[in-house]
């Protein structure tokens, strides 16, 4: 009788993890588990008195029984340096009685016994024995080939449009994260579950786990392609999985179709919620389900939205993204050079903490067939450029899948100014008025035909998609939305659409700020013009500061030739969009002066009115002392300009650095502050003021701030030195706790650790 698990569809780690829990379950011992790696000869222990209990697990990729006993035979030394009473060795690899001792010799250790030596049919055994840890590994029973012949025979195949080896491969890559449990917990309370989500995120291999489980518990598997399918195929106390895979359009939502069947669809998932015997798994894109939403009261319903399980990538820890590439590359057909090259050097880290991962980028790079035409030694920069530049996610999803209302909305949202307090985003009501004005200029609607709810509306079509809402703020779903939008807004049409109806100063300067650097001189020009045309009506409101302003105008006037702008500005001045920084002033004096807006009409004249202005503000007339915060910044624009300023400024610059200096004391640093922070702060303002003039005023204050951090410094490095003493003992011999299976503070060295596996031993 053939073995039912052959254990291929495991990484090493997995494979690990499923041999501790097996050994427990045999021994009722707990075992704590380690980081993956170099293990030191140990994957699982217990420790007692008399010795610890040891597991050690032996699993490769299309290994040989000579590999095993190469391997089996480098562990000898850790096995004399451990001293376990009892060692267990586990291998995928199957083990006759003389293949057993052979490995017992070549250990030469009294804690190691055949007994305890088990091999492929062993762990079988022992798995039909406990069926609890089965059933917890699902990976296992799922790809055993009883299960996959069920799956085949049921829907499931035509659900996926899958052969056996794409089940089996989607298993295989696979990595259980909390998605999972979340999901299965939600269709078992209200026994519907909608899976949505951004593209390449993951939904329809969610959905493929869950029916494949069902499937494997005997029920009855109906893959409909629309819902008169599932009340067809609906049959009473009959255990039944629906599924419904994009049942709101792969490509865009038809509304026609959405107002023939919204109707019934909810109707359906009512009758599933009552029945215990019936699930109902659907999956979407976010954006279309929230633009059906919109369309629907059916579906803008309070179980509907008890049912949604919306996947995006906070739902994927650091370890969890290092799981993902790591199971693709073990079970990756490419070539072993390019997996070398990508394992050297810190490319796996870089993959792993990009700002666009993305797990259908991670598919998409380790399919031997996608990447079949590149060289070994450019497989890494390939994989990093395509992390970089990740169109093939967005670009169809923006084009197609979305309506010119929500796509008007994301130029919008991509040039918008972004909250820089607290939590950042853009304000929604913001956002809205970008909008308004947005969709009429742009000709998507009529100004008679605006409402109100049509901002909601289109917010919700892309929400969970490409847009994440939170406390009145929206944010992209992904940094790679900006990067996508960043070349489609340089399109002239748009950007100088946009720059016409921008509401806010910040706006504007947003938009100017956001241009695309490669975008051509037309367009620029063009922007430009835009720009100027709004800033000389009453319809830009806000402010912003001065010197940011006169350099955003001074920009835009340069880049246009329109030098009567300058006119505009001494009859009416834009005194209501901006306040005064004086600080940050001297810097365009300068410029205004002698520099690039020398030659406009009156720009000498204001020039002169600003400095002035700097003058006023560190006089002996002023009313206030001034922080060292103030001083330093004004010190570094005047090191930065060219601006000359007279003696008496000098004089009662230093004045009022002494005094600014004399407010600074240790005493004032509070216990909720980083008084290594606060006084480095102090320092770094000192050596900026005295960048630009030499004064002594600082000299004790200097001495004493100087001795304080060397204090703190010494203590640090002192607890520091504790803190690695006491972590220094070997890992075999620590008492502490099994890592979690999903643990946030994964660290750099636990990626390494991870992905060492995957290297060979040459």
């Amino acid at each position: 009788m053939s073995d039912r698990y052959d254990f291929a569809n495991l990484s090493p780690i997995e494979f690990e993890r499923l041999c501790a829990d097996l050994v427990a379950a045999e021994t009722r011992l707990r075992f704590e588990t380690f980081s993956e790696g170099a293990d030191g000869g140990v994957d699982g222990r217990h420790a007692r008195a008399d010795g610890d209990l040891i597991i050690q697990a032996k699993h490769y990729k299309n290994s040989t029984w000579s590999d095993l006993q190469k391997a089996v035979k480098a562990e000898k030394k850790n096995v004399a340096t451990l001293k376990p009473s009892e060692y267990y060795l586990l291998t995928s690899q199957p083990l006759t009685p003389n293949r057993k001792a052979k490995l017992v010799s070549l250990l030469e250790h009294p804690s190691v016994d055949s007994s305890r030596v088990w091999g492929r049919s062993e762990l079988n055994g022992y798995l039909a024995k406990h069926s609890a840890v089965e059933r917890r590994h699902i990976k296992l029973w799922l790809s055993s080939a009883a299960v996959l012949d069920r799956l085949l025979k049921s829907d499931i195949a035509v659900f996926t449009e899958a052969t056996a080896e794409e089940i089996e491969r989607i298993l295989k890559v696979f990595v259980v994260n909390p998605s999972l449990n979340r999901s299965a917990e939600i269709l078992k309370a209200t026994h519907c579950l909608i899976i949505s989500g951004p593209p390449g995120v993951g939904k329809t291999t969610l959905a493929q786990v869950l029916v494949a489980e069902y499937s494997d518990e005997g029920w009855e598997l109906a893959s409909v392609a629309s819902i008169n399918d599932a009340f067809r195929a609906f049959r009473r106390d009959t255990p039944q999985v629906f599924v419904f895979d994009d049942f709101l359009g792969k490509i865009r939502l038809d509304a026609a179709s959405l107002a023939r069947d919204d109707g019934k669809i909810a109707r359906f998932m009512s009758m599933v919620h009552r029945d215990k015997t019936k699930r109902f798994i659907l999956t979407t894109r976010a954006y279309i389900f929230n633009a059906a939403r919109e369309l629907s009261e059916a579906l803008d319903d309070r179980k509907v939205e008890m049912s949604e399980m919306v996947l995006n990538l906070a739902t994927y820890t650091r370890e969890l993204k290092a799981r993902i590439l790591y199971n693709h590359l073990y079970h990756s057909e490419m070539d072993r050079a390019s997996i070398d090259a990508l394992l050297k050097g810190d490319t796996v880290r870089q993959i792993v903490d990009h700002r666009n991962y993305m797990p259908r980028i991670i598919q998409w790079m380790t399919d031997e067939m996608m990447q079949r035409n590149v060289a070994a030694t450019d497989y890494p920069k390939a994989f990093l450029d395509t992390l970089a530049n990740p169109e093939k996610i967005w670009e169809k999803a923006f084009k197609q899948h979305i309506s010119r209302r929500a796509q008007i909305l994301l130029h919008c949202m991509f040039f918008a100014e972004q909250d820089r307090y607290s939590n950042s985003g853009i304000q929604l009501g913001t956002l809205r008025s970008f909008f308004d004005r947005a969709i009429v200029e742009f000709g998507a609607i009529r100004r008679a035909e605006l409402r109100g709810s049509i901002f909601e509306e289109t917010l919700r079509e892309v929400k969970s998609s490409f847009v994440v809402i939170e406390n009145d703020k929206a944010n992209f779903i992904n940094p790679s939305v900006q990067d996508y939008l960043s070349r489609e807004s340089s399109d002239a049409t748009v950007a100088a659409t946009l720059a016409r109806c921008v509401p806010t100063v910040a706006g504007a300067l947003s938009i100017w700020k956001k241009l695309d650097p490669q975008v051509a001189e037309s367009v620029r020009h063009q922007v430009a013009a835009s720009m100027l045309e709004a800033l000389s009506g009453s319809s830009v409101t806000g402010k912003i500061a001065l010197h940011d302003l006169t350099g955003f105008v001074g920009e835009l006037v340069l880049k246009t030739g329109n030098a009567d702008f300058c006119q505009h500005l001494r009859r009416q001045g834009l005194e209501k969009l901006f306040w005064t920084v004086t600080a940050k002033l001297p810097v365009f004096v300068g410029e205004l002066e002698t520099g690039v807006y020398s030659h406009l009409p009156h720009a000498k004249a204001y020039g002169r009115y600003l400095r002035l202005e700097v003058y006023r503000y560190v006089s002996s007339e002023r009313e206030y002392a001034m922080e060292i915060e103030e001083l330093s910044e004004l010190a570094t624009s005047l090191v930065a300009s060219p601006v000359e300023m007279s003696e008496e400024f000098y004089r009662n610059f230093n004045e009022a650095a002494e005094e600014a200096g004399d407010v600074l004391e240790l005493s004032s640093i509070s216990k909720d502050q980083d008084a290594e922070q606060v006084i480095g702060e102090w320092l770094d303002h000192f050596d900026k003021i005295e960048s630009l003039t030499s004064t002594s005023a600082f000299y004790w204050k200097r001495k004493d701030f100087d001795e304080r951090l060397a204090s703190i410094q010494q203590m640090e490095d002192y607890r520091q030195r504790m803190e690695e003493t006491r972590g220094s003992a070997p890992r075999s011999q620590s008492s502490g706790q099994s890592r979690p299976a999903y643990d946030r503070g994964f660290s750099n060295e636990d990626l390494r650790s991870m992905f060492s596996s995957l290297k060979r031993d040459d």
